[in-house]
Parts: C-alpha cells; sequence; structure tokens
C-alpha cells in the first residue's frame, strides 16, 4: 500500500534556491531590507515580498545590522547576493540574523481588517465609535475653514485658530499666541516622518504645544541619570559593555526579556555566560529572565519602588568598606584626567558650600578664575584646575575674598553623609533584600576593576525615577566604568537628516517661538508670570498653582497626557484644536484620568479633535475627524536603533503601496499628504514652492511627501563614510529598482548613489575598532557628578524648598508633599503594583494576528506564600483594586518569580481599541475581535495626584514630573 503524503503547516517556498554554492533568486519575489517599527527599538530587517501575490510574506533580520546580528554583522563590504549565501547552511548559524516574535509578526498590519484606509467623520456623539466615510477634499476643508460641522453649534477651524498676533493668556507672555491653542501629540521615535509633523505644527502653523510620549516612557529616569553624567541636566543613560564585561547588574530589566533589542541583549547576555562566563544580577520584582544553573546569572526580587533604596545601599557599602576606584574619583579636570590616562574624571574631590548648597568657586577665594572649582590637594586649597588629584573624604572652613567664613565639604563627602543617614537594615528593609546579598552585590560589582556596569532602561517609574537614575550614574563613576573596556558604554547615536546639503531645520519666516512655555509648564517656576505677580505683591509665591516642570523643560514636560490634563482643566488656557499622529495617551500613559477622558469627549472643553492614525485606538475614538495613515512597510524608513553601540542607521525605502484611500489627484491619503495640504491651503512658511533651502543651489519644493523623505535621506547618506559600490546584483537582490523609483528625480545623480548604497544595505552600520587600550574608542569627554549644582539651585515649585545636590531617598510624595501613606494605607492597600513589557508584545501589536495567537492575555503574579497569606491560589479568577476606585479581573499566577508583596502585571493588554470594539461605519457595523481586548489594562489602574489643582489630575514624581507606574499601592481579592 502507498504510503500517504502528508504536508504539515502552509509554508511558503523559500525564496532563493541554493544549486552548487551559490544562491539564486526565485521568479516574482523580491527581497530588499527596511525597519522593524513593531516596538520603538526599530531593528533592521531583511523582507521576502511576493510580487505576483502583492503581498509581503516574510520578515527576518538583517545581516548586516548590529542589533540582530548579536554584535556580529557582516562588514558592508560584503555583496547582497553573499550575504545570503552566508545564512545558509552551517554558516548560517554563525552569520544568523533574527527578529523578535513581535518583529515576526509585523506584516500582519498590511492586512488587518480593522485598520482604517478611508477618511472617517464622526457621525454620533464622540466615543461612541461611530462614524461615516468622506472624501478626503471633505475633510481637509472642514478641518481648515470650521462651520457647524456635527449640528453643534459652531466650530473653528485651523485658518481662524492660528492667530500669532493676539496673545492666549493677557498679562501672561510665556504663553504665546492663540494659535499655541493647537495642541498637537506625537510619535517622534519615528525620526523621518515625525520631523516633518514637528515642522508644521511649530515652524509653520506657529504653535509651541507639541508633546510627545517621553515623561510616560523613559524621561525621569534618563534625567536622573544625566545629573550624574554632567553638570547640566539632559537626558541620558548607559548601555553595557556586552562584548568584554565580567559583572552587571540590570535593575528593572533582565537581558533578553526588555530594555534595548531584545535580538542583541539576547544574544549579548548568552555569550557573556557560556563563553566568558560573566556573572549578572537581575534586581527586578519580577522573574522574566530565567537564571539558568551554571551560568552566573542571579534574580533578587525587590519591593515595586525600593530601587533607590537597594542603590543606596550599594553605595553605602562600597563607601564604608573603601570598595571604590579613588584613584579615578580624585582626578579633579580634564587636564589632569589627561596626566593620569583617564578620559572622564569627576567632582568627588569639588568643595561643595555647606550652607548654600553650591559648588566653591576658586575667583570668590581668590585661588583661581571664575566657573573653576577648589580641591583640597594634602589638606591645601586650590583650583580645580591646577590639581592633578584631590582629596576625597574632606572638608574645610576658608575665608572667601569678601571676609566671610565659608564651611565646605567634597561632593563625595556630601554623598557619604546621605548614604549613612541610613543604616543597612533599613535599605534591605525598603527594598526587600537581604543585607548580606546586598554587601555580595557590592563586592562583585567592585572586583572586577571597570569591567562592570549597573544599567537600567524605563523600568523604574517610581516616585523617585529621577534619584534611581542618579544613583546607577554614581554607581557606575565609583568605579570608574564610564566608557571603559567591560564597563557602562554609550552608543555612538545615529546620523540625523535635518542637515546637509538639503537644509530641513530653516524655515523662512517661522514664527518665533522662543521663550514660549507649553501648556504642560516647561520652565521654572520663578520665571512664570505667576511667580513674580506674587512677589510684586509682596505675597509668599510658593506654592505654585501648577505643576512646573523645571528640572528638564525640554524633555521631561514633553509628556501628552500632561498636555490633556492641561486641556481638561483648561489651564493654563483652554484648547481649541487636537492634532494627534500616532499616540495614544489614553492608553499608554499610567494614571490618565477619568475627568480627562470626558474632557476628550466634550466639544465644549474640545472643540476640534483631529487624529491621523491607520487604527481607533482608545485616544482617538473621541475624535471628530481620523486621517488615515500609512503603516510600516509603506513609508521611508532613516531612524536610530535602540541597542547600537556602533554608529549605525536603518534606512529603507517603502515595501509595498499604501493601502489608504487616494485623493481628487490620485495620490495616496497619509500624514504627510495630510499636513503639506493644509499647509499650502493656509500659506504655511516651510511648506510649498520653494520652500526648502539648498547649500550651493536653488531652493526645493516640499509638495509630496517624497519631496521631504528623499531629501532627507539624502542628508543622511552623504554622512555615512565607506558606502560600498552597489553592482547590478546588489540592484536585484536588494530590491533596489523598485527602492529608488521616487527618488532619482528629487536629488542629483551623486546624491542618488550614494542612497541607493544606503538602501544596498538597509541601512548604515559602521565597524570600526571599538577599544582604545582600556576605554571605548569614541568615548570620554564626561564631567561626573556626585553633586550636581544644577539641581541643588533648583526650587520644589510648592514648597519652594531646594532641590538636593546628590540623591535622597524619601517616601513617595504627592504634589502638596503629603507622603502617599497618608491617604493610600497600607491597610486597605497592601501590596506593591509593577508593570513591565513583555517580550511579545508593544502598545499596538493587538493589531498583528499572530502575537495574538502566541501571547493572548496577561496575569496577575503574585508570589505563592503573599496569595496564600491572603487566601488566593494560582488560577483564581481575581480582582485587582485601585486607590483610584477603578478595578480590574483577571488570572491569578502564583508563583515563586515574584518578590514576596508585589503584584506583577504586563503592559500591552486589555485595549478597547484596535478593533476590540464593535465600531459602526456608513452604517456598517464592524464587530469587535474579543482576543485584542483579553487580559488587563494596567495604566488605568495607576491612581491620580488627589493634592493637585483642577478636576483633572496625573501622578508624577515630584523632580521630573514623569507619570509615576511602579510602587503603587494595590490590593488583591477574589472576585
Amino acid at each position: 500500500m502507498q504510503e500517504k503524503k502528508i504536508r504539515y503547516g502552509l509554508a511558503s517556498e523559500p525564496e532563493m534556491k541554493k544549486t552548487g554554492g551559490t544562491v539564486e533568486l526565485r521568479p516574482g519575489i523580491r527581497l530588499g531590507f527596511t525597519k522593524c517599527f513593531t516596538c520603538n527599538n526599530m531593528c533592521g530587517i531583511r523582507y521576502r515580498y511576493d510580487e505576483r501575490e502583492g503581498r509581503l510574506t516574510r520578515v527576518a533580520g538583517n545581516p548586516y545590522c548590529e542589533v540582530v546580528t548579536g554584535g556580529r554583522p557582516l562588514p558592508l563590504s560584503t555583496p547582497v547576493r553573499k550575504a545570503y549565501e552566508m545564512l545558509t547552511g552551517d554558516s548560517g548559524l554563525s552569520h544568523r540574523a533574527t527578529t523578535c516574535g513581535k518583529g515576526a509578526s509585523g506584516p500582519d498590519v498590511l492586512s488587518d481588517p480593522y485598520r482604517i484606509v478611508k477618511v472617517l467623520k464622526r457621525a454620533g456623539k464622540r466615543g461612541e465609535n461611530k462614524w461615516h466615510s468622506i472624501p478626503y477634499e471633505q475633510a481637509l476643508r472642514e478641518i481648515l475653514e470650521g462651520g457647524d460641522l456635527f449640528g453643534e453649534g459652531r466650530v473653528e477651524g485651523l485658518r481662524s485658530i492660528r492667530d500669532l498676533k493676539t496673545p492666549v493668556k493677557p498679562g501672561s507672555p510665556e504663553f504665546g499666541s492663540k494659535a499655541n491653542q493647537l495642541f498637537a501629540t506625537f510619535n517622534e521615535e519615528d525620526t523621518i516622518r515625525g520631523g516633518l509633523f514637528s515642522r508644521f505644527v511649530t515652524k509653520g502653523f506657529g504653535s509651541v504645544n507639541l508633546v510627545s510620549k517621553h515623561a510616560y516612557c523613559g524621561s525621569s529616569v534618563g534625567i536622573g541619570y544625566s545629573l550624574g553624567l554632567d553638570p547640566t541636566i539632559g537626558a541620558g543613560m548607559c548601555d553595557i559593555d556586552w562584548n568584554e564585561f565580567e559583572y552587571g547588574i540590570f535593575i528593572g530589566t533582565a537581558p533578553g526579556s526588555s530594555g534595548a533589542s531584545l535580538n542583541r541583549l539576547g544574544f549579548g547576555a548568552a555569550d557573556a555566560r557560556t563563553a566568558r562566563k560573566a556573572e549578572y544580577v537581575c534586581v527586578d520584582p519580577i522573574l522574566r529572565n530565567p537564571a539558568a544553573a551554571e551560568t552566573g546569572a542571579s534574580w533578587l526580587p525587590i519591593i515595586p519602588g525600593g530601587d533607590c533604596a537597594f542603590l543606596y545601599a550599594l553605595v553605602r557599602v562600597i563607601i564604608d568598606r573603601k570598595w571604590y576606584n579613588a584613584d579615578f574619583l580624585r582626578v579633579p579636570s580634564k587636564s589632569a584626567a589627561a596626566k593620569a590616562k583617564e578620559v572622564n574624571w569627576s567632582n568627588a574631590a569639588w568643595l561643595v558650600n555647606v550652607e548654600s548648597g553650591s559648588m566653591a568657586d576658586a575667583a570668590e577665594f581668590g585661588l583661581g578664575k571664575k566657573g573653576e572649582g577648589i580641591v583640597l590637594v594634602g589638606g591645601r586649597a586650590v583650583s580645580s584646575e591646577k590639581a592633578i588629584l584631590g582629596d576625597l573624604d574632606a572638608q574645610v572652613t576658608l575665608k572667601a575674598l569678601s571676609g566671610k567664613s565659608v564651611r565646605l565639604a567634597t561632593s563625595f563627602a556630601f554623598l557619604k553623609r546621605e548614604a549613612q543617614k541610613h543604616s543597612l537594615a533599613d535599605y534591605s528593609r525598603l527594598c526587600g533584600i537581604p543585607a548580606e546579598k546586598i554587601t555580595a552585590v557590592a563586592e562583585k560589582f567592585t572586583h572586577h576593576g571597570r569591567k562592570a556596569a549597573v544599567v537600567s532602561n524605563t523600568g523604574n517609574y517610581t516616585a523617585d525615577a529621577p534619584m534611581v537614575g542618579w544613583l546607577i550614574c554614581i554607581l557606575n563613576t565609583l568605579i570608574g566604568s564610564h566608557d571603559a573596556r567591560g564597563g557602562a558604554i554609550y552608543g555612538n547615536g545615529a546620523q540625523m537628516g535635518f542637515e546637509g546639503r538639503y537644509d530641513l531645520n530653516t524655515v523662512s519666516g517661522a514664527p518665533k517661538l522662543d521663550g514660549q512655555s507649553t501648556v504642560c509648564l516647561n520652565m521654572p517656576y520663578e520665571e512664570s508670570t505667576e511667580f513674580k505677580q506674587k512677589a510684586a505683591k509682596g505675597l509668599k509665591p510658593y506654592p505654585a498653582g501648577h505643576l512646573y516642570h523645571n528640572m528638564n523643560p525640554g524633555y521631561g514636560a514633553s509628556n501628552a497626557a500632561e498636555m490633556l490634563t492641561a486641556l481638561a482643566n483648561k489651564s493654563p488656557y483652554p484648547a481649541k484644536a487636537l492634532l494627534t499622529w500616532r499616540s495614544n495617551p489614553v492608553y499608554a500613559a499610567a494614571s490618565f484620568s477619568r475627568q480627562a477622558v470626558r474632557a476628550l469627549a466634550d466639544p465644549r472643553t474640545l472643540p476640534l479633535f483631529v487624529s491621523i492614525d491607520a487604527y481607533i485606538n482608545e485616544t482617538n475614538v473621541y475624535a471628530d475627524y481620523i486621517i488615515p495613515d500609512h503603516v510600516m512597510y509603506e513609508d521611508y524608513a532613516c531612524d536610530r536603533t535602540w541597542g547600537s553601540f556602533d554608529q549605525c542607521v536603518v534606512a529603507g525605502a517603502p515595501v509595498s503601496e499604501s493601502r489608504t484611500v487616494k485623493d481628487a489627484q490620485g495620490r495616496r491619503v497619509g500624514m504627510e499628504r495630510f499636513l503639506i495640504d493644509c499647509a499650502v491651503k493656509l500659506g504655511l512658511p516651510g511648506f510649498g514652492r520653494s520652500s526648502i533651502p539648498v547649500k550651493d543651489g536653488s531652493p526645493v519644493d516640499l509638495l509630496d511627501p517624497e519631496d521631504w523623505s528623499v531629501r532627507y535621506i539624502a542628508n543622511v547618506a552623504a554622512q555615512c563614510k565607506g558606502l560600498p559600490q552597489v553592482t547590478d546584483e546588489d540592484r536585484k537582490y536588494a530590491g533596489l529598482v523598485h527602492a529608488m523609483r521616487d527618488v532619482t528625480a528629487r536629488v542629483t545623480k551623486g546624491e542618488a548613489s550614494q542612497i541607493e548604497a544606503l538602501f544596498s544595505r538597509g541601512g548604515y552600520y559602521a565597524h570600526e575598532e571599538r577599544y582604545d587600550g582600556q576605554f571605548m574608542k569614541n568615548g570620554g569627554g564626561k564631567f561626573l557628578q556626585l553633586f550636581n549644582p544644577a539641581m541643588a539651585a533648583l526650587h520644589n515649585c510648592y514648597s519652594g524648598k531646594k532641590y538636593p545636590g546628590v540623591p535622597v531617598l524619601d517616601e513617595p510624595r504627592f504634589f502638596n508633599g503629603d507622603p502617599w501613606s497618608k491617604i493610600w494605607g497600607s491597610q486597605r492597600f497592601p501590596l506593591r503594583f509593577s508593570s513591565y513589557k513583555p517580550i511579545l508584545r508593544s502598545p499596538y501589536s493587538a493589531a498583528f494576528e499572530h502575537d495574538l495567537r502566541v501571547s493572548p492575555q496577561n496575569f496577575i503574579f503574585i508570589n505563592k506564600t503573599t496569595a496564600a497569606r491572603l487566601g488566593l491560589k494560582d488560577g483564581d479568577k481575581a480582582r485587582l483594586v485601585s486607590p483610584n476606585g477603578l478595578s480590574a479581573e483577571g488570572v491569578l499566577k502564583c508563583v515563586q518569580g515574584v518578590a514576596a508583596g508585589a503584584v506583577c502585571v504586563s503592559h500591552c493588554f486589555g485595549h478597547t481599541g484596535y478593533g476590540a470594539r464593535d465600531c459602526l461605519i456608513d452604517g456598517q457595523t464592524i464587530r469587535a475581535d474579543a482576543r485584542r481586548g483579553s487580559g488587563i489594562a494596567v495604566n488605568r489602574l495607576i491612581p491620580q495626584d488627589p493634592t493637585r489643582p483642577g478636576p483633572a489630575s496625573l501622578l508624577c514624581d515630584v523632580w521630573a514630573g514623569g507619570n509615576c507606574r511602579s510602587g503603587i499601592p494595590m490590593r488583591v481579592e477574589k472576585a
């Protein structure tokens, strides 16, 4: 009897066949490179497109890209066909290039049935999810000109709102003109497209109110880190040198499970544990990356919100036992660093005025020039510029030129004093980690020379997140591991395309926005009209009537949730229109209030709401109009990649034509088309004929999306040194004929060749020698801060108290200074909540069909012992109850891999958008896919700050104003 052949699965034929050691492309298949945008890491990928079916059928890693090859990318000189050959056979293991589960699922968005491809206008009340499709030109006209658009009264259009002359708040010049009543939010991570959106809102329309997701994603930790990185307050974060490190401490993150590119971190962790026997510890409330036996990986369960206590405990142990790198810490200046053969230096030995909390200035004591510090050398005071090595743990009283005696102590002494305010036992109690384990971690961290680092990402969004970031930076400073081989390293960044032959930054006739504050109050309170008016009347200026973001006005207050809170409160002034692009703060921002949601639904509070998006999400369900947008694979790519430590940029051309509706001229509608058309009809500067300046040439037009994208990429390609010479074979195997279709007519022949070379490898990936002796070749130049004078010069806008010059450990506090425990007591809320990013989900991955299959829901994770104490067991249906009165039900998972007293739930589930809710379009009901709404939406559970003014509020850290989402009091009960 003949055996029946069974076919398993529906796998497509391979894109190539290999014969005689070489690969041949199958007919009808196009290959090429672009970026993945299933999360904000934006890894480099290769794609397979079936020309006969008109369908993207597969994506995988780009073998030239560092992050998807585990730090082993192919040189750019490798021909494309040869690169594919090296991915086959035995060599395919050593040259493999991968993408994570999210990335592999990404092509699902192209054909997703819930994607919006028509222009929609609401057909009912806001939030009812009832729409009718209208011609693009009608939407354009109504949005620009306004009118009685919904039978609810007249609505101002953008033309009327753009009033650049009338003050929006008379008597308060910092708030600018009425044009600022256009509020806008966007995802700026897509640099090339976000750059055009920003150009429209700020330099074209003239509104200062453009914000993003920073303050509920990662800014607070990054701002805190920068406090230890530089005298000014910027934003920064390190990673670990995966190639050489010997010991790592990962705070709130787990290599290969969270953080930067999972591919890069996963490779790095595996190689370090097996090839070099490196050790690391994950300090996290939940065990996400298994600590495999005999690999040197371990887990320390920490109470959510206990990071600052744990880190300060390490600082105390290191200082008490003198395990720090004194030789490095004593180096006080750049010139001294050069003599000591160091690449960085610190202010550890600099003297600080004990009473004023300001750095001692050499000029005030006749010891040097203004701006120079003072250090002690063998007890003698000298300028920091003249000293070679300063005394560390020292204090002195010096007489200034004014005749006043001043008590001074070193930055190191300030840090030591603060660290010793709490005993190791107290630190242990606060973080939940035994004292002996803290000491063991401190010992290992300090006994590998500089080949160690403390690393975080965005998992520490607690009430003291800036202090956490600062302490992470300080710990790396204490062992001198910044920019060290095997230590704390910094990515070399990506080339940006705003400058070059095409000047995309300059807009002739752009409105002047300097000195204006956003509605998020991104300015020091002391510079505000509110402060000045109180002072002029002889009133106590504190407390401020609002939360001012004075620590980092540019980055920390880039908070879409804060903007919509201001919109709800109509403070400092009301909004007239909201424009969003790829933005969903109602879902993505922790502690977003129900009052703010009601404001979005109320045309009296928000007269006009326009969203540009590929989906109806939790925010734009309240919109008046939705302009359909492209999705990844339908637009140009030219962006940085998180997790790349060599200089890189991932690049590509549209893989597939957009599915969005066409305008009357046959052009696809999307964000760029809509904004360019709006700008031209409004006569905004920076758009239209001859609007982009060109060096050594005539200005060029900005009339089509490609006019922007291609010139941006041309600027980038011109910066890339060593791009390969493209061959006809490369053109075939990298799909370059398709990629260059809209390029060549817009740039010079030489620029087109550079762009083609960039596309041929999916970007530019520099593979230079990484090390110069014991340091990173491109590192150095950092003036590291144990005591930060810029921080110490700031005042809390409520109490008026000065900020501390060194990190402090304090209990979580509200805007008015009261502790959380005052109203959120442990009897009612005995557990501490922490959310985290799962491996296979992102905030918008509900649109990925394959993701839904492999990661269908999240769970409420709790420690077994804690669960038993509460009368709960594994598999129970449980209710998670928050201080804001909201609750959520889910399945309980009782495991050992959760810290005692903690409850952990992953983000990216529990949607009511992206097809998770019934929708009515043109009278036809589109039934929801229940899978897209499965699980718990964690951010809605985060409570609001009851002490902030106004009906709408957010729970923010009192330092940088970032939204809190970890360490939150909660309780779990049976459902």
